[in-house]
């Protein structure tokens, strides 16, 4: 479960430049929303992983281009 987290930070930091104040204040907002919401609501911890890793690869693809190639 630290994974995401780690690496919804570090791509922030990496990508602060592609992103912008704007994008990455963006970035932060959705995830303070989505930690309050499932904390709020009672959902189940799994359940802001799987959110968080969702945000990530949307901020690998902006950040690293959208152009990513998978074999």
């Amino acid at each position: 479960m630290i994974v995401p987290f780690l690496l919804f930070w570090i791509l922030i930091f990496i990508g602060r430049d592609e992103l912008g104040l704007k994008g990455a204040a963006i970035s932060i907002a959705i995830w303070l929303a989505l930690l309050l919401g499932c904390s709020l609501t009672g959902l189940s911890p799994y359940i802001f992983v799987a959110m968080q890793a969702l945000i990530d690869i949307v901020l690998l693809i902006i950040i690293f281009g959208k152009d990513i190639r998978i074999r």
